[in-house]
């Protein structure tokens, strides 16, 4: 009788297999809702069928026509997904805008272009036969995941923030981490168009990184990302009941909406700590028990609100506004109204200042 034998390359895919699944199961079960685990969960889905390409390789690739095609567009839809990761990770517990899910659309175009491309051969009879789609899918796969790792430069400015925030170091070096993974997988898909490693290498170094990446997860994602966090927030919600933490939240209200404390640029959590005579992590718990935003997020959103009102009612330039609300740099000022609202300050005072209404 026939033993079962497996290779080493073919058992680290079957592990990688494993792993996503398990990764699925428990982000599902544990997030308590699913749009707070959606770019994850589809993270380690198209992961998981990626290992799966590589662990049938051998076995299974003679059997499903336009195999290898499969094989390639699920490794090299990685990039594209944990560029919205990363994005997802920088705004935590929210999901990015819509705007930002145009790479998703990357990975398609590099299908179509490196069809196009390669219909112009001979030995090129169909979707399914179509020997040199597989070499040109890797050059436009490599464009579309460097073009997709372009737009984390757009958000550099949350990035520095968040490097500065005592609470955002972990998300901060997760992020350059995964930067980091994406930048060496491409690095190695460029190197399999030269003689200097061979598929099969190139295979089994591509199931290393995954792994990598898996652990990367299991290690610290689950540690910060939205089903850990909605955990967190419903057992502070539930432990935020003491009397002194309600007597903070009013306070805190008040000062918001009397005081108007945050119009003042260097307010703060620490600022905001000591004018309430708390320590910043109470004064983090309750804002973020009461409130459901981390202080940055609660302190922004008030003077983005503001912003808004004097957009609308004024003709006082916006960086005048800026400097009104709360903010310290125009700069910052357009970055945080972009991110609350999903458009330019500009845009908002054309679509909805009272002069413009009225002439409407």
């Amino acid at each position: 009788m026939d033993v079962l034998r497996f290779s080493i390359p073919e058992i680290l895919s079957l592990l990688g297999v494993a792993q996503c699944v398990y990764l699925l199961v428990y982000m599902l079960f544990r997030s308590g809702s699913l749009r707070s685990v959606f770019l994850p969960a589809l993270y380690f889905l198209i992961l998981g069928l990626a290992f799966s390409f590589d662990f049938g390789r051998a076995s299974v690739a003679p059997l499903i026509p336009g195999f290898d095609l499969w094989q390639a567009v699920a490794w090299f839809m990685g990039p594209p997904l944990s560029v919205l990761l990363i994005l997802q990770i920088l705004q935590l517990p929210t999901m990015p805008p819509l705007r930002h899910f145009w790479v998703l659309l990357l990975m398609p175009v590099a299908v179509l272009l490196s069809y196009a491309i390669a219909r112009t051969y001979n030995s090129c009879m169909g979707w399914l036969s179509c020997p040199p789609l597989a070499d040109w899918l890797v050059i436009t796969g490599l464009l579309a995941g460097l073009t997709s790792l372009a737009a984390i430069w757009g958000q550099r400015g949350k990035l520095e923030t968040l490097h500065y925030e005592k609470a955002g170091r972990d998300r901060y070096w997760l992020i350059l981490t995964l930067v980091f993974m994406n930048l060496c997988f491409l690095g190695l898909m460029l190197m399999t168009l030269t003689p200097v490693i061979s598929e099969d290498q190139a295979v089994l170094a591509r199931t290393f990184l995954g792994l990598g990446f898996v652990y990367v997860a299991g290690t610290s994602l689950f540690r910060i990302y939205p089903q850990a966090v909605i955990l967190i927030q419903r057992q502070e919600r539930r432990a935020a009941t003491t009397p002194q933490e309600q007597d903070l939240a009013v306070k805190i209200s008040a000062l918001m909406q009397v005081q108007k404390i945050y119009q003042e640029p260097e307010c703060n959590r620490a600022s905001l700590a000591r004018e309430l005579n708390v320590p910043e992590a109470t004064l983090s718990r309750v804002i973020n028990a009461q409130f459901g935003r981390t202080v940055p997020q609660f302190l922004n959103e008030k003077r983005v609100e503001d912003a808004k009102q004097l957009l609308a009612d004024t003709d006082a330039a916006v960086k005048v506004i800026a400097s009104e609300v709360g903010f310290s740099s125009l700069a910052s000022f357009n970055r945080v109204f972009r991110d609350v609202t999903g458009e330019s300050p500009s845009a908002y005072r054309a679509t909805y200042s009272i002069k413009n209404t009225t002439n409407k």
